[in-house]
């Protein structure tokens, strides 16, 4: 299974298989613990083109965002379950054979190192940002098909399309283009996508009709849409461990601190420098929540970073306490979800004053090195989820009201989790 992180971590696969499948899903009651859900998302008239030039295929677009956890198991089970109807729905039965699960957002990624295979499965549940609003769609999940490949694969998402790498190769998977096929085991869509070669050293990001690729360990080339270099283009960044997609650019993380890629008025992407301080080791992974501007990451022993993206500047956040995860809501007041090593959650003002802590609901989970790797900490509008590997449960807290407990998802197996719609 996988280790918590962003989405351009490794997971493991190996071989060659292609095939289609149909997907069958069931539903199993609400949790119990829950108070009543609010009324599901409804569709609007059409579930083509909006007018705008945002297209969902068979997809409908509703009011609002249509979300969900994904949340996958020890056994490589992956549930839907839906944040409105607390409705959960297997989107494949766990059978032991998976390997690990990884996610751009959209579609989930199953690797099978014993039969080589990497199972695509679309979550159908999206939304895409549109200038100075979203919009967002819901259709019917399914199992896309099956990719095949050697070696560690690493899934970056970018503009609704995924950059899937495989040692020596990448190919690129646009979810738009996915919405629209008429899958059939005699038409492998999948098969069809051109794989490229690629002596890429940290993950590809698909931005602005280009590829930003890390390379020999020491830059991040700006490519074509085919993986072809632009001549004289690039930026140093060592060791890239972490690429991140926010509303003002795709950051990087590396040695240095990051590197910011913006699009300029006409189309040229440029890159830019945003170097960490001096006084604490520059972080490996950035998280924040969805379409906002800023990043957080762990610094070392000494508390956590906050990057602001707009303001090109990174704050030092000092905790009286080792931090095990932390990631950015993206708000004015520009606070910080962190999860410290005694399993408590808590909210940092810009200056690193705890604002509010819970009680250390995820102590036993932290204390095992097996099951702190799979604690996972989500943030949106207006809550966080962190999963408890240890109880078996989801917590859902207000983060706009003292981190008050709103819902617990109980008997689960969360060794993954992932907020889609």
């Amino acid at each position: 299974m996988d280790t918590p992180s962003s989405l351009g971590r490794t997971i493991r696969t190996a071989g060659l298989l292609a095939s289609l499948l149909v997907l069958s899903g069931c539903a199993a009651a609400p949790n119990a613990t829950a108070p009543s859900a609010a009324p599901a998302p409804s569709p609007t008239a059409s579930a083509a083109s909006d007018g705008h030039g945002v297209d969902g295929g068979s997809a409908s677009e509703v009011s609002s965002p249509a979300s969900a956890l994904i949340i996958g198991d020890e056994n490589g089970g992956i549930t839907l379950l839906d944040l409105a109807t607390e409705t959960r729905e297997s989107l494949r039965a766990g059978e032991g054979d998976a390997d690990s699960i990884q996610s751009d957002g959209r579609f989930v990624y199953v690797t099978h190192a014993d039969r080589a295979a990497v199972d695509v499965i679309d979550t159908a549940r999206w939304t895409v940002p549109h200038g100075d609003h979203t919009h967002s769609f819901r259709g019917e999940p399914r199992l896309v098909g099956t990719l095949a490949g050697d070696g560690d694969l690493v899934v970056t998402a970018g503009e609704q399309r995924a950059a899937l790498q495989f040692p020596g190769e990448f190919l690129v998977i646009s979810h738009e283009e996915l919405a629209h096929e008429e899958l059939t085991p005699e038409a492998d869509a999948l098969a069809e996508i051109e794989r490229r070669p690629s002596d890429a050293t940290g993950p590809i990001v698909p931005f602005a009709d280009h590829l930003l690729i890390p390379t020999a360990d020491t830059s991040i080339e700006i490519a074509d849409a085919d993986g072809a270099p632009l001549s004289g283009e690039g930026m140093p960044c060592t060791d890239v461990t972490d690429a991140d997609v926010t509303r003002v650019g795709v950051v990087f993380a590396c040695a240095e601190g990051a590197v910011l890629f913006t699009r300029e008025v006409g189309g040229a992407v440029v890159g830019e420098s945003i170097p960490t301080p001096h006084g604490a080791p520059a972080p490996t992974q950035l998280s924040g929540r969805a379409d906002r501007p800023d990043l957080a990451g762990i610094a070392g022993d000494r508390g956590a970073w906050l990057l602001d993206v707009r303001a090109r500047a990174w704050t030092l956040l000092p905790s009286d306490v080792p931090l095990v995860a932390a990631v950015a809501i993206g708000d004015d007041e520009s606070r910080t979800i962190v999860l410290d090593s005694e399993g408590r959650v808590r909210i940092l003002d810009p200056t690193g004053e705890v604002l509010v802590r819970t009680e250390p609901l995820l102590a036993a989970s932290v204390a095992d090195p097996s099951t702190r790797e799979r604690v996972r900490l989500i943030v949106d509008a207006q809550h966080v989820y962190v999963s408890d590997p240890a109880s078996g449960a989801v917590y859902e807290l207000d983060h706009r009201d003292s981190l008050h407990i709103t819902r617990t998802f109980a008997d689960l197996d969360p060794w993954f989790l992932q907020l889609v719609g």
